[in-house]
């Protein structure tokens, strides 16, 4: 990266002499290229040090997209109101079929226990690397843009909905192959990661377009609803059916049948909210559409989306590719911020926490902790509620999150995020795997760097999805507004599927056979 640096600031030297001539050369290019002559387009390689040198300058000004007249009164209207909790729904349904795949993971290590481990693993990365692909090819080749939201949110959901009756009748196949049942289950991850790849970043633009930074904070806060709800689910079971023991096969098949069953229902549910609630406002058609009014008939409807389709591919690609550049200007920073600080939560999240040694072991002899404590089978469930708990907890202050959203500039948001890394990573490792300290202490500092690093995840990552797609100039066009949430998206699918590699990879190199081994004074 270093080197790569160097060549871009050797490049922009060449080319204009400094970066101010860069600078100008780019601003003229600019203005000269929105009357549509390609012609005058700035060269890539000069564009690409300029967003290098002047992205965190540019994204530091004071400006933002909305006057505050604008904003006071969508937040005031019972029309803004109500889409402003329909994005919190939004998110809700469309991250339940992730959340149950993800909570497909216990139930594989009951049902195949030979394959427990890599079933885990490989389900992580079917569930997260395909969103980020497919997202990252459709939002840089403009694909994304040039479809209708209907269809980004319909056809997924529709899919998704089919998948979840297919995987109810194979669980209640009454003699089913376990290869039948654990090849379903991967290929339902994946298909999902795929949906997800249209539903959420879709979600995230529409929100991101309208005036209020409230939508976006929504989209955040039903994204931590949903994880909470799951683990709350989990731990209700386990208490209803098991006690304070451990959860049989049998409760974690009937779970996953539930979850699948909500999956289909949920699917449903965001056409529903879609259709009625949101397109039929008129700050949809004012601020996202912008075309000002709501269309009178079916048919008027039919023919906006259809429009969407009629440009032409390779001039939309390049066109595309500038709205990313500008975008970049102002929210590079802040893409940065998201992707470190996933990067970060999930590489040491959940599974190196959750398997920590929580209590000393039963004979002096052995380095593993007691089995037998209730304590320490309830740990994984704990660790997970505490994250979730409190990470939905950072995407719900709302006062705070204004605050941070208005005062905290992208640079700021990343400078947090790298010192949030620095200063907790280490401190969950030290607490988990290799454990440095007694068990006993361990295993609370644990729990504490956990509800610190769930609550930091929520809010920071919150604060940057509401400030980026509304600090850009008043008279930003919606191509570069919908464009930054775009790249906000790539940057948490990006941040999300590192993470889980990174946490993959460490429980097989550095901390193979650490995680889940108590500290023994002896040894150390």
């Amino acid at each position: 990266r270093g080197q790569g640096a160097r060549r871009w600031g050797g490049a922009c030297g060449a080319a204009g002499g400094g970066m101010e001539l860069a600078a100008a050369a780019a601003a003229e290019a600019a203005s000269e290229g929105d009357s549509g002559d390609e012609a005058s387009s700035p060269n890539p390689s000069m564009e690409l040090c300029v967003i290098w040198e002047l992205s965190g300058e540019e994204a530091d000004q004071d400006v933002f997209r909305f006057s505050e007249k604008a904003i006071e009164t969508f937040n005031s209207s019972s029309e803004g109101k109500g889409l402003i909790w329909s994005f919190f729904f939004f998110s809700l349904f469309y991250m339940w079929p992730y959340q149950t795949m993800v909570q497909t993971q216990n139930f594989l290590v009951t049902e195949f226990p030979e394959k427990g481990a890599e079933a885990g693993a490989t389900m992580m990365m079917v569930t997260t690397w395909p969103m980020f692909l497919t997202h990252t090819v459709l939002s840089l080749t403009g694909i994304s843009r040039r479809l209708p939201y209907a269809c980004k949110i319909v056809l997924p959901c529709c899919v998704v909905a089919v998948l979840a009756a297919v995987l109810i009748a194979i669980l209640h196949m009454p003699s089913r192959s376990p290869d039948l049942l654990l090849n379903s289950l991967y290929v339902a991850g994946f298909v999902e990661s795929l949906a997800e790849s249209f539903v959420e970043p879709a979600v995230y633009e529409m929100a991101g377009l309208l005036p209020s930074t409230l939508t976006s904070q929504k989209v955040q806060a039903g994204n931590g609803a949903c994880g909470l709800i799951v683990s709350s689910v989990q731990i209700l079971t386990r208490l209803v059916t098991s006690g304070l023991g451990p959860i049989g096969k049998d409760q974690l098949e009937m779970l996953t049948t539930i979850f699948v069953t909500l999956m289909g229902v949920t699917s449903l549910q965001i056409m529903v909210l879609y259709f009625w609630k949101v397109r039929r406002s008129n700050y949809y058609w004012t601020y996202v559409r912008g075309s000002g009014h709501s269309p009178e008939s079916r048919a008027e409807e039919i023919a906006e989306d259809a429009s969407d389709l009629q440009d032409d591919f390779g001039g939309g690609c390049i066109e595309n590719l500038r709205n990313t550049a500008k975008a970049l200007r102002y929210v590079l920073p802040s893409f940065l911020a998201v992707f470190v600080c996933f990067l970060a939560t999930l590489s040491v999240w959940p599974v190196i926490p959750g398997l920590s040694c929580a209590v000393p072991p039963s004979s002096s002899s052995s380095s593993k902790p007691d089995r037998s404590s209730a304590l320490q089978s309830w740990w994984f469930d704990l660790v997970l509620f505490t994250f979730n708990f409190s990470d939905f907890l950072g995407k719900c202050m709302q006062s705070s999150l204004q605050w941070g959203a208005r005062t905290l500039s992208p640079r700021t948001q990343l400078l947090l995020a790298l010192l949030r890394a620095v200063v907790l990573v280490p401190v969950i490792l030290a607490c988990s795997a290799p454990q440095q300290f007694d068990p006993r202490l361990a295993r609370w500092v644990n729990l504490f760097a956990v509800f610190v690093l769930g609550l930091t995840n929520g809010w920071l990552s919150t604060v940057c999805f509401m400030r980026a797609p509304k600090a850009l100039p008043p008279d930003t066009p919606n191509a570069v507004a919908e464009q930054a949430s775009s790249v906000m998206v790539i940057g948490l699918f990006l941040g999300i599927s590192m993470g889980c590699l990174v946490a993959d990879q460490l429980g097989k190199t550095a901390l193979k056979g650490h995680i889940g081994v108590c500290f023994v004074p002896e040894a150390a």
